[in-house]
């Protein structure tokens, strides 16, 4: 092994004898080709789940996260527990939302990354005045966000990403949502291109919005309980969260 803290610079010193400096030469040639691929390893990590929600089982206002990393989301308000696309599902109606605790690892950061929901919206919202939110973290005049929120006029999906890089909103080609049948949503970050994709149908940006983390906790069907504005009022029967190379296929592998 290498040691990467050895008290010698990559150049060759003076008085330094030619076999010396070759072998240090030939030590910091290896070196920087090693830094490389370990920096490509980095950020080509597979990727995990960092939280997922079926909505199976809800006990005392609180689902499980099926991930396994202990991201339990609490509903509090005026949700109801309904039929969903294959089990049960949480229908919102103002006011009411799920939120996690705070924690860092439901931050993207600059890796590639998916959120998927499955959901069903009932009424036409073409008279909805605000953009509902499906899910988020974060909020608009943060330093960072992801969110999934509804346009309601056309009935499309749209993603921000807002980074430390800057901020982009994306809008689904796909419209007509509000139709009371169930749906598949993902937004999407991967490698330089940022998507929205409704139900197979991708929308894409090559943007780069840097660096997305904040210490907000991650919300689903609202952004407070003190405004119905913004309020998601339909059915969610899935949600989930991806981080790292493959985000989006991992991300929508669930939601079937």
């Amino acid at each position: 092994m290498i040691n990467l803290t050895a008290p010698w610079s990559c150049r060759e010193g003076a008085g330094m004898g030619t076999l010396k400096g070759g072998l240090i030469a030939a030590a910091c040639t290896i070196l920087v080709v090693l830094a490389g691929p370990l920096s490509a390893r980095a950020a080509s990590t597979p990727a995990t789940l960092r939280a997922e929600y079926t909505f199976d089982s809800i006990t005392n206002d609180v689902t499980q996260d099926t991930s396994g990393n202990g991201h339990q989301l609490a509903l509090t308000g005026n949700y109801s527990v309904t039929q969903g696309a294959t089990s049960n599902a949480v229908r919102f109606a103002p006011v009411s939302m799920g939120s996690t605790a705070t924690q860092a690892d439901l931050n993207p950061g600059k890796r590639d990354f998916a959120v998927t929901v499955v959901f069903r919206i009932p009424t036409d919202t073409s008279q909805v005045n605000d953009t509902p939110n499906m899910a988020q973290k974060g909020f608009y005049n943060d330093a960072a966000q992801w969110k999934m929120q509804l346009e309601p006029k056309s009935a499309a999906i749209m993603c921000r990403f807002k980074g430390s890089m800057g901020a982009k909103l994306l809008t689904s080609s796909f419209t007509g949502v509000d139709d009371n049948t169930w749906h598949t949503a993902t937004c999407w970050r991967k490698s330089g291109v940022l998507g929205v994709t409704v139900d197979g149908t991708a929308t894409t940006s090559n943007a780069n919005v840097g660096d997305i983390s904040n210490s907000r906790p991650m919300q689903i069907g609202a952004k407070s309980l003190t405004s119905t504005s913004d309020q998601f009022s339909g059915d969610i029967d899935y949600m989930s969260l991806a981080v790292g190379q493959g985000a989006t296929s991992l991300s929508v592998q669930g939601s079937h």
